[in-house]
């Protein structure tokens, strides 16, 4: 028995146990890790490469993500979507991780496209929670005010702009991001993954073959946010993930930093001395039946969160005492910059934005509709229309 064999107890076991232990890793930077602490899981890894990473991705990856990160998976292969659309769609497109071609591709290959998957699954994972603990601290820098009565005017926002208010409230700090926090950002950051994915097969001249000339132009032409099949809600949740990417590569951001290691692909992170990382995964909750209020829950991961909901009311709807829109349709982009696309009921209701007490978005609006009217800068008032 050699010295690493006797320093690596999972060499002492048979392989069709090792091949069930590495199998039953909880998120994919467990398996990466298990098989770069262990070279025993090392070598399982590398031989049944695709049908670990299968497993894995299936059990503990929500299904949109596990799509994307199959479409990342397959074009390591050189395996890209047959055309535009098809690519647009992937999120919400049901598809196998990996193909019987894949499959056939040799050991070495696969192996090599599977831990270059899950290195991407680490650096995604980076980027996100720097995203998210970037997004906590600027939320908390909020002082939002309290409508004590409305001013005069003819419009609701002149209304709220002569308003008699109070700078009384202290956001509270919820705590690390939620599962579904964090699962949204993953998510997003998947998105553009991919997309760079696609721009650099397509500067490669890699989707020329398949592609005809107008959508790979159409191709060059888009940006993550209007690339994808999406909801407007997702959009402004990709948005975020794409505001932070910007400014992080652009050095206003210098929370991390960014090294350009590959154009095409979403540079490796690195948080800079003094930078305290939360990169520890949430656990996905579990309710009782109508008892999630601030709905964390696994079931809200793709759905329309309340914010957005929130924020369209306020903007467009006609139900309000004074019969008009408080906002006079203002889009959502002023509020993203504090993770408003991302958080949850509860982070909402910490921050004053929410009624910590009802389900329904619309207890208090009023009184909620003028604390996310109070938190708009002299700047943002300038850019609305």
């Amino acid at each position: 028995m050699t010295a690493n064999t006797e320093r690596d107890a999972f060499g002492r076991l048979p392989e069709e146990l090792r091949i069930k232990i590495i199998k039953l890793s909880p998120d994919p930077l467990s398996l990466r890790n298990l098989a770069h602490a262990s070279p025993a899981m090392g070598r399982v890894l590398d031989r049944y490469a695709l049908e670990i990473v299968e497993v894995v991705l299936d059990v503990t990856v929500p299904v949109q993500t596990r799509r994307l990160m199959g479409a990342v998976l397959k074009a390591l292969f050189s395996r890209f979507p047959a055309s535009l659309s098809e690519a647009q769609k992937v999120a919400k497109t049901d598809s196998t991780v990996a193909t019987d071609e894949m499959r056939s591709s040799g050991l070495d290959r696969a192996a090599a496209a599977v831990r270059s998957l899950l290195a991407t699954a680490e650096n995604v994972h980076a980027w996100s929670h720097a995203c998210l603990e970037h997004l906590v601290r600027k939320s908390m820098e909020l002082r939002p005010s309290t409508l004590i009565e409305k001013g005069p005017g003819r419009t609701s926002r002149e209304q709220f702009e002569n308003a008699e208010s109070r700078k009384d409230y202290l956001p509270q700090y919820t705590g690390p991001p939620s599962w579904v926090e964090e699962q949204r950002m993953i998510k997003s950051f998947w998105r553009l993954q991919f997309f760079l994915e696609l721009q650099g097969a397509s500067n490669k001249g890699r989707l020329g073959t398949c592609w005809p000339r107008q959508e790979v132009e159409a191709l060059s032409k888009s940006s993550p946010d209007g690339f994808y099949d999406m909801f407007n809600f997702e959009r402004e949740q990709t948005l975020t993930a794409c505001d932070f990417f910007g400014a992080v590569t652009s050095g206003a951001i210098t929370l991390v930093a960014a090294v350009h290691d590959n154009a095409y692909r979403l540079p490796t992170i690195r948080w800079i001395e003094g930078a305290v990382p939360r990169c520890s995964c949430a656990e996905p909750p579990s309710f009782e039946r109508n008892k999630d209020n601030f709905f964390q829950g696994p079931e809200n991961l793709d759905a329309n969160q309340m914010s957005y909901h929130f924020q369209r009311f306020m903007s467009n709807c006609d139900q309000y005492e004074d019969a008009g829109p408080v906002l006079l349709a203002f889009p959502f982009q002023p509020w993203r910059k504090y993770g408003f696309a991302i958080w949850d009921g509860k982070r909402m209701a910490d921050l004053g934005m929410r009624d910590p007490k009802g389900k329904s978005f619309l207890r208090n609006r009023m009184k909620y509709s003028f604390r996310w009217f109070s938190i708009l800068t002299e700047e943002d008032l300038r850019d609305l229309p």
